[in-house]
């Protein structure tokens, strides 16, 4: 099968529910399934799902020889949401990549203009935290430790403390 068939074939597959559900590597929390997830892409390697009343609103993850990489949007820079939020994205990408995911790595970068991340890193370095410590307590360390990546085991940056221009964190167990 070709990928563009295995796309259109994994776009009208219906999402995963977000129930509890054990596994050898993680407990998804308990969510109520968000009826507005729009699955665009769901095939072992790509998992992109929108929020069905605002495209706007994504995730879109890649899962390469077990590391996951992904971008979130659940709130605008102007502070407008849509029906889905962050956890509810995260948990799908989750229960979609399940005991393959090794590792979660994330890049933040000031120019992105999604600082989130790193503007949290960069608040809490300059008040005398490690940056290991520091992304822990990000959006993105918080969402990791609860499927059980919650120990850093890498951290790359440019710039100096509490003024980094990126930040790139590897998540694992």
């Amino acid at each position: 099968m070709t990928r563009r068939a295995e796309r259109r074939q994994a776009a009208t597959l219906p999402l995963v529910s977000h129930t509890l559900w054990q596994s050898d590597w993680f407990t998804v929390p308990k969510m109520s399934p968000n009826m507005n997830l729009r699955t665009i892409t769901a095939i072992p390697s790509v998992f992109h799902v929108e929020d069905a009343g605002d495209p706007r609103f994504y995730i879109f993850a890649t899962l390469t020889s077990g590391v996951l990489r992904f971008e979130v949007v659940a709130r605008m820079l102007d502070g407008g949401r849509g029906s889905v939020t962050g956890k509810e994205f995260f948990a799908a990408m989750m229960a979609h990549f399940g005991g393959r995911i090794n590792l979660i790595e994330s890049k933040w970068s000031a120019t992105s203009g999604m600082t989130t991340n790193l503007d949290l890193v960069n608040r809490a370095t300059a008040s005398g935290m490690s940056i290991e410590d520091a992304a822990t307590l990000t959006w993105t360390g918080r969402r990791a430790s609860d499927f059980g990546f919650g120990q850093v085991l890498g951290v790359q940056s440019t710039g100096n403390t509490g003024t980094y221009q990126i930040v790139r964190v590897q998540f694992g167990r």
